[in-house]
C-alpha cells in the first residue's frame, strides 16, 4: 500500500509515518482501506498496540501517523537469530494474549495477526516486549466487509478455518492466529507444515497442527487456542490467564518443591512418588480418579467439574467433547467440511417434519474422505513464502492441455491510456511560422523570439524540477510554493544560458547573411532579413535549443488531449505556416523600429575616418544604432 518513513513530531520525538504510494491514492478502495485502518487503531488504546498519533486522509498525500518501533519484527528475529527459548518464549505469549485483550476490548478483529505483524522492542532494561502493529486489514465487529464474496485476505500459514470457508469470523480467528505466531516464534517453522498453498490450507481444516514440535510445557495451551471449531478456542481474557501458568522450567509436577518421576509410559504419561499420573497433555489423575486441568479445574469421576473459585458445572451441562475419559486433549473432534448446498434433503427433512417422523439417517463412518483438491483454487492476494514455506517438489505430471481460447472483454472508454504525444510536426510547423515572420519582421520577431527562448528555459526548468520530485514522493500542497520560491533561480538560470546561446546565433546570423550576400547576390537588407530568420532558429535548433525544445513539447502534450485536436491544431498551424513563408519570399522585410540595414551602413561607412579598422567598426556601429533605437542604447553607452 505505501512506504514507511521515520520522521520527527513538534516535541522531537521518533514517529512512523505511513504514506500511500502515489499510484494508489487515486484508488478509493485503498482510501476507505487506510480510513477504516486508522478508525480502527484509534479505538485500541494499549501500551502493547501502535498508537496513531496523527492522520490526514483527505489531502493529495493521504497518511498516518503512529508511535516507532524501534527494533526487528518477530519475523526477522526468529530467522537471523533462531526460535525464541524460555523465558523470551512465555513473555512473548503474555504480552500478545494482553494486546489481543485489548484489541477485543474495543470491539475489533485484527485478522492479520502474524510475525510479520509483531515489533520486538526493547524495554530499556535489555529485555524485548512484543508490540503489534500494521491493522491494514482490520476491520470492526458487525462492520461492512469490504472483500467481496468468495474472497478472504491475509496470511495463508495463518488463517483460521472459518476464514477459509468463508463462514463467519470472529475474534476467535485472531486467537488461532495468535497461537500459530507463538508457534513460529518457538520453532522457527509455521504450524500447519509447508508445501502449496492448497496443502496448508487442507491442513488448516483438519486440525493438522504440529504441535508435538513445540516445547513440552507449551503443547497444552497451543492446542487449546489452535481448536478447528472456534466456540471450543478460550477467548483472548482466558488465554491471557493460562499464559501466565507457562513456566519453561517445570516439565514434570512438583511435588513438596522437588520433582519425583517414578515411571514414564510410552505414551508420554509419568506417574508419581504418590501415584499422581501426569498425561502428556499436563493433565493430572489423582489417586481417586479426579482429574486436575493444566487450569486448574477439577473433573470429578461423575463430570462434574469444579473451577477455580469453587463454581461447580454438572455433567449435563459439560459438552460430550469435555467428557472423554482420556482427556488427552482438550478439543473437540475435527469436523470435516460438509457439502455447501444440499438444499433437496434439507427441503426433505422439512415436509416430513411437517407430514410426519422422520427416519433418523443412515450411519455414516468417521473416517475422513480422501482429499480431492478443488480444479481451481484461488491464489492467496499476498503469499508470505518466507512464513508459509516454498512449495514441496511433486512428481512430474504430464503438463494438462491448455484450455480454448477466450477473447478478453473489451475495455470500457474510460480504461483507455490517457492521450500523450509531444507533437514534433507541429512543433516544426510553429518554428516554420516563427521563421518566416522573422523574415518580414526581422527586429520585431528576433526580440520576441529572445524573451519566448528566455521564458521557455524558466518553465522547462520549474516543471522539470517538479515532475522529478513527484516521480519520487508523489504530489503534495507544497508544490505551488515550491515552484514559487524556485522561480528567481530558475530565472538567474535561463538568463546565463540565454546570454551564451544569443552569441552563437548571432554569428550563425552573419554567417548565413555573408552567403546571401556574396554568394547568392542579394541585396544587403534582403541577406540580413534571411540573417534575422537564421537567427531566430538557431536559437532552437544550434546546440543549446535542447530545453527550449522540450518546454514546447511538454506545453503541447500537456494543452492537446485527444488526436482529433492535434489534427485541427496542426492544419492551422500548416496553413498559417505555409501562407508566412511564401509573403516573407516575396515581400520586403520592415525593419521597424530599426533603420533599413543598407541606411544605417551607409552612414557608418561615410563617418568613418581613413586607417581605421572599417570591419570592426561597422559591425560595432550597426549593433550600437540598432541598441539606441529599440531604446537600450544605455547598455552600449548612448
Amino acid at each position: 500500500m505505501g512506504v514507511v518513513h521515520l520522521g520527527l513530531d513538534s516535541d522531537d520525538r521518533q514517529v512512523a509515518v505511513k504514506v500511500l504510494h502515489p499510484h494508489v491514492a487515486s484508488d478509493l478502495k485503498a482510501r476507505d482501506r487506510l480510513t477504516r485502518e486508522v478508525e480502527t487503531m484509534r479505538r485500541v488504546r494499549s501500551g502493547r498496540v501502535a498508537a496513531v498519533l496523527d492522520a490526514d486522509l483527505t489531502g493529495a498525500t493521504p497518511y498516518i501517523v503512529t508511535r516507532f518501533a524501534p527494533g526487528r519484527t518477530l519475523e526477522q528475529r526468529v530467522l537471523e537469530d533462531g526460535p525464541l527459548k524460555g523465558d523470551e518464549l512465555t513473555r512473548l505469549a503474555r504480552g500478545l494474549c494482553e494486546a489481543l485483550v485489548a484489541i477485543h476490548q474495543a470491539d475489533v478483529i485484527h485478522r492479520d495477526l502474524k510475525p510479520a505483524n509483531v515489533m520486538l522492542v526493547d524495554d530499556g532494561s535489555g529485555t524485548f516486549e512484543p508490540l503489534v502493529i500494521d491493522f491494514g486489514i482490520a476491520h470492526l465487529v458487525n462492520a461492512t466487509r469490504l472483500t467481496q464474496t468468495g474472497m478472504f485476505v491475509g496470511t495463508p500459514g495463518y488463517l483460521a478455518p472459518e476464514i477459509i470457508r468463508d463462514s463467519e469470523i470472529t475474534q476467535a480467528a485472531d486467537v488461532h492466529a495468535l497461537a500459530a505466531t507463538v508457534f513460529f516464534a518457538a520453532t522457527g517453522k509455521p504450524p500447519f507444515g509447508q508445501g502449496t498453498f492448497e496443502a496448508v490450507c487442507y491442513n488448516i481444516l483438519e486440525g493438522k497442527a504440529q504441535v508435538d514440535a513445540a516445547p513440552a510445557f507449551l503443547r497444552g495451551w497451543l492446542r487449546l487456542a489452535l481448536a478447528t471449531d472456534s466456540t471450543a478456542r478460550p477467548t483472548a481474557g482466558s488465554l491471557l490467564k493460562l499464559s501466565r501458568a507457562l513456566d519453561p522450567t517445570v516439565t514434570v509436577f512438583k511435588e513438596g518443591g522437588t520433582a519425583v518421576q517414578r515411571n514414564q509410559q510410552p505414551d508420554g504419561t509419568r506417574v508419581l512418588s504418590d501415584g499422581t499420573r501426569v498425561l502428556a497433555d499436563g493433565t493430572r489423575v489423582l489417586n481417586d480418579g479426579t482429574r486436575v486441568l493444566t487450569d486448574g479445574t477439577r473433573v470429578l469421576n461423575d463430570g462434574t467439574r469444579v473451577l477455580n473459585d469453587g463454581t461447580r458445572v454438572l455433567d449435563d451441562v459439560v459438552p460430550a467433547a469435555r467428557r472423554d475419559e482420556t482427556f488427552s486433549d482438550l478439543l473437540p473432534p475435527v469436523n470435516y467440511v460438509a457439502p455447501e448446498r444440499e438444499p433437496r434433503p434439507q427441503k426433505e427433512s422439512r415436509q416430513r417434519r411437517s407430514g410426519g417422523p422422520a427416519q433418523p439417517p443412515p450411519y455414516v463412518p468417521a473416517h475422513p474422505p480422501p482429499y480431492q483438491p478443488p480444479p481451481q483454487f484461488a491464489p492467496p492476494p499476498y503469499a508470505d513464502q518466507r512464513v508459509a514455506g516454498f512449495p514441496a517438489p511433486q512428481q512430474q505430471r504430464p503438463a494438462p492441455a491448455p484450455p480454448p481460447y477466450t477473447p478478453p472483454p473489451a475495455q470500457p472508454q474510460q480504461d483507455r491510456p490517457r492521450y500523450k504525444t509531444s507533437h514534433p510536426v507541429m512543433a516544426a510547423l510553429m518554428l516554420a511560422t516563427l521563421i518566416g515572420a522573422a523574415c518580414l519582421l526581422p527586429v520585431m520577431v528576433s526580440l520576441f523570439a529572445i524573451v519566448l527562448v528566455l521564458c521557455l528555459r524558466v518553465g522547462n526548468s520549474l516543471i522539470g524540477d517538479l515532475s522529478e520530485r513527484r516521480s519520487i514522493r508523489g504530489t503534495s500542497n507544497s508544490d505551488p510554493m515550491r515552484a514559487l520560491l524556485g522561480t528567481p533561480w530558475a530565472l538567474v538560470k535561463a538568463v546565463l544560458a540565454t546570454l551564451i546561446h544569443v552569441p552563437l546565433g548571432i554569428l550563425f546570423g552573419i554567417c548565413v547573411w555573408g552567403a546571401c550576400r556574396y554568394l547568392g547576390g542579394l541585396t544587403t537588407d534582403g541577406a540580413a532579413a534571411y540573417a534575422a530568420a537564421a537567427f531566430v532558429g538557431g536559437l532552437f535548433l544550434l546546440p543549446g535549443g535542447r530545453k527550449p525544445r522540450q518546454a514546447v513539447q511538454r506545453a503541447l502534450a500537456g494543452v492537446i488531449r485527444s488526436p482529433g485536436a492535434g489534427m485541427v491544431v496542426t492544419l492551422v498551424f500548416g496553413t498559417l505556416a505555409f501562407f508566412i513563408v511564401m509573403t516573407a519570399l516575396s515581400a520586403e522585410a520592415v525593419w521597424t523600429p530599426w533603420r533599413p540595414p543598407s541606411a544605417v551602413i551607409d552612414d557608418l561607412v561615410a563617418s568613418l575616418g581613413k586607417g581605421q579598422d572599417t570591419a570592426v567598426n561597422l559591425i560595432t556601429g550597426l549593433f550600437e544604432d540598432l541598441m539606441s533605437q529599440i531604446g537600450l542604447g544605455f547598455l552600449v553607452g548612448k
